[in-house]
């Protein structure tokens, strides 16, 4: 008996907290409880109710319309649009209470000031809209703006395997875009509205990266299982799990990634028991997981699993068509951080699209706000670009050096810098007449090598 009251007592006080209206009558439609939001929302002291028949009290204005009533008439739940003594218009909604032989043994009615209802279904709005808004801005940030061949062609391939469903290996330098490009896979495929979920392996314990991509259970001595971690797994169940530098992952957890993209289960660590997910994986790493997988130092299987589609994001120096229009980009960003309007000039480009870039994507960027942070006027000249880059304070004219970095015969390296310098050059000025300004040569020997090329 004491159980059955200490429940009695949490129920009661439940029901009292709530911000709802809560109406109990029996059969009859007489009242039989009222909860303290009832005053607020009705405007009525609970005497005047208690005991008080449904009919009694629409007949003297209460209730515009009584929602216990139509339960009693319809013998099914009810919602409609309720006014009360004060003015005040609720939703109110009732539930019938059958006993065993199927008579209405108690109507509960819940109301919620509508008002209250319009405010909440703002805010909700209000919600979804910045979730569009942040789900537009994601899809900005997954698209892949290029203009090189090599380039056009990685993008291609991308959105051809999107919808494929197969795991993905994507291959390529530091900085060069591969997550980018994972997430431009997302986006393209039929789990664009599902989660998208990293992990990134390195060499930390590896009891915390199993814990990290496969959760955990707390299994008492008893086979209980006491507490559940969820891991990224759990979290990217229906859509993607990108896992980042998968050549540092521990050879025991690559054993189980080959198990779950083979069979779509795995087991958490310290459990036993299968958990199902439909994670599609995509795997990114700057290593040459072929020549590891061939020493033992990968998991020749995963591989083959992983490598199905060959994926390889080119270096920034291979799209040098890119160059001005990721900077340019770029530009347009940090005008819109600092609240400045600047651009390259031609010869600016022209240094950006000379270096090599090491750093692909990420030193171009650190590139472009360190020059547009630098430079004085609106026009970014090549000289601050240079001087970003090399860290030179040398005269304007000694600037544009040519480096070798190999030793070859001189007639051919006098053939490469010929082709590359017209070819960058034209790249930039678009005409033969303007190359050959920009060189110092004629217009007819600029067509002539880019003819000869």
């Amino acid at each position: 008996m004491k159980s059955n009251d200490k429940f009695d007592n949490i129920y009661k006080t439940i029901v009292e907290h709530l911000g709802e209206e809560i109406f109990v009558s029996d059969g009859e439609g007489n009242v039989l409880f009222v909860n303290p939001a009832s005053i607020e929302i009705s405007e009525f002291e609970t005497p005047d109710v208690i005991g008080r028949n449904m009919k009694d009290l629409m007949a003297e204005g209460y209730f515009s319309e009584s929602s216990t009533l139509k339960v009693l008439k319809e013998k099914k739940p009810v919602s409609i649009l309720q006014t009360t003594k004060s003015g005040n218009q609720v939703i109110a909604t009732g539930i019938p209470i059958f006993d065993n032989d199927g008579n209405i043994e108690m109507v509960i009615t819940s109301s919620q000031d509508i008002h209250a209802v319009d405010k909440l279904l703002d805010t909700l709005d209000k919600q979804r809209q910045e979730i569009e808004s942040l789900r537009r801005e994601l899809s900005k940030s997954s698209e892949i703006d290029v203009t090189d061949p090599a380039s056009l062609k990685v993008k291609d391939a991308l959105e051809k395997v999107a919808s494929l469903d197969i795991p993905l290996l994507i291959y390529g330098e530091s900085g060069t875009g591969k997550q980018v490009a994972a997430r431009h896979v997302h986006f393209y495929s039929n789990r664009s509205e599902k989660p998208f979920v990293t992990v990134t392996c390195t060499n930390s314990d590896e009891d915390f990266l199993d814990r990290e991509i496969f959760g955990a259970e707390d299994i008492s001595s008893d086979g209980e299982r006491r507490h559940i971690k969820q891991g990224k797994l759990d979290y990217a169940n229906e859509g993607t799990l990108v896992i980042n530098n998968i050549a540092y992952m521990p050879m025991r957890l690559q054993s189980k990634l080959f198990n779950f993209i083979d069979t779509g289960t795995f087991t958490r660590c310290g459990g036993s028991q299968e958990i199902k997910s439909s994670a599609r994986i995509i795997a990114i790493t700057g290593s040459d997981l072929k020549s590891m997988s061939e020493s033992g130092l990968f998991m020749k299987p995963l591989y083959y699993k992983l490598d199905t589609v060959p994926l390889s994001i080119p270096p920034l120096r291979n799209r040098i068509k890119d160059i001005p229009y990721l900077a340019n980009q770029y530009i347009a960003r940090y005008n819109t951080k600092y609240n400045t309007k600047k651009i390259f000039s031609k010869d600016a480009l022209g240094v950006l699209t000379s270096h090599t870039w090491p750093g692909n994507l990420i030193e171009l960027d650190q590139t472009v706000e360190s020059a547009y942070i630098l430079s004085d006027g609106p026009v970014i000249k090549g000289a601050t670009v240079y001087d970003v880059i090399h860290g030179s304070t040398e005269p304007e004219e000694s600037k544009y050096k040519v480096y070798c970095e190999d030793i070859i015969p001189l007639k051919e390296a006098k053939h490469q810098l010929e082709e590359q310098l017209v070819k960058r050059a034209y790249e930039i000025y678009k005409t033969t007449y303007k190359t050959a300004e920009a060189l110092g040569v004629n217009q007819s020997t600029v067509s002539r090598i880019l003819k000869k090329y």
